[in-house]
């Protein structure tokens, strides 16, 4: 089992990762000095695969399940956490533990965050993406009609368990669309992570359980190096947004249906490309080496036939945006750049060739 410990104002915390290690789930929590009781937050789908399980190992009351997908991610379901806590008569040593993907740790975390003013919690990844991105680094949140993540928190964890184990339930597109956010990753920090993508995308495999770790962790050390130096996206951690400026537009525009995270990601990531090229802070070798991992992601949903306009307009309320604008991030063949300022007609002319060529 690998131990990954990240930096946090509130007190560092650990991300393990390993193989058949969620029957340990109980010992983890103890070991985290977590309190007892353990409400068990999960969804619909990952419930009955995991979080039913999860809960019973920990002698808790059967989990809340949330309707699950990003269209859920809104604040009817942190209230409804919030309410179903006081019916169990939880205080503030209460121990939350959210049992899913990025969505169910995002509103678990959002809400032990406002719960009484702050609860500590857990988070239980069983998709890749939250594994290698969502569950890491504190960041909580919900989404808004204008856009993603508007409303949110920083609330770290007291604990990660990533058992890659639980990607054996994931269905392929969804393996997949978390990738995304590990070749991201791996640009920024650990390029060698980009060759363990050709193999990944053909699914996960109990044969294969060591390469899904060495994903999993090597793209967790490199979040925790940058949350280290930045918790609260002043500065370096700005880096992970890297392809997130365009991917959390597709997704409002498209009312959170059509894109996966991940898949929206990829485009990002392509639309990143483009910029950094026409900007000259990438050389062609550089972008061809990303754009070809990303690449082995398709079949990717269209962006064809989307306006460009209303995609801009989403844009223009993206979180990130300051008194200056929208701070982009661009890759460049040592890693990245930060706050590049880009112009409209610059995004329109990118949006537009996307749409034409992929």
């Amino acid at each position: 089992m690998e131990r990954i410990e990240v930096a946090s104002e509130r007190g560092a915390y650990r991300v393990l990762v390993g193989e058949q290690i969620l029957p340990e789930l109980p010992h983890l929590l103890e070991e985290a000095r977590a309190g007892r009781g353990w409400p068990v937050v999960t969804d619909a789908t990952v419930g009955p695969l995991w979080g039913a399980t999860a809960a019973a190992r920990l002698g808790s009351d059967p989990p809340l399940e949330l309707p699950a997908g990003e269209p859920a991610k809104r604040w009817p379901q942190v209230e409804r956490i919030c309410r179903w806590l006081l019916r169990r008569g939880a205080g503030r040593g209460a121990f939350l533990v959210g049992v899913g993907g990025g969505v169910v740790t995002d509103m678990t975390g959002f809400a032990a965050a406002i719960f009484l003013r702050g609860i500590s919690w857990a988070a239980v990844p069983t998709t890749l993406l939250a594994m290698v991105d969502a569950s890491v680094g504190g960041k909580t949140g919900i989404n808004l009609d204008e856009g993603k993540n508007l409303i949110g928190a920083f609330w770290p964890p007291s604990l990660v368990v990533a058992d890659v184990d639980t990607l054996s339930t994931l269905p392929l597109r969804e393996l997949r669309a978390g990738l995304a956010e590990a070749i991201k990753t791996a640009w920024i920090g650990d390029r060698s992570l980009l060759e363990l993508i050709p193999d990944a995308v053909r699914g996960y495999s109990k044969g294969r359980a060591e390469r899904w770790i060495a994903l999993v962790a090597g793209s967790v050390r490199v979040k925790a190096r940058v949350v280290r130096e930045d918790e609260r996206e002043a500065g370096a951690r700005q880096a992970l947004n890297l392809g997130h400026t365009v991917a959390h537009a597709l997704e409002a525009a498209t009312g959170y249906e059509r894109f996966l995270h991940g898949e929206a990601v990829a485009w990002g990531l392509r639309a990143a490309v483009r910029l950094a090229r026409s900007r000259g802070v990438l050389s062609a070798g550089a972008g061809r080496r990303l754009l070809d991992a990303v690449a082995c992601l398709e079949p990717l949903p269209p962006v064809h036939d989307l306006d460009a306009g209303t995609v801009l307009a989403h844009l223009a309320v993206d979180k990130k945006r300051d008194a200056g604008g929208i701070a982009w991030v661009l890759p460049t063949d040592e890693g990245v750049v930060l706050r590049q300022r880009i112009e409209p007609a610059e995004i329109l002319e990118v949006l537009g060739d996307l749409q034409r060529h992929g």
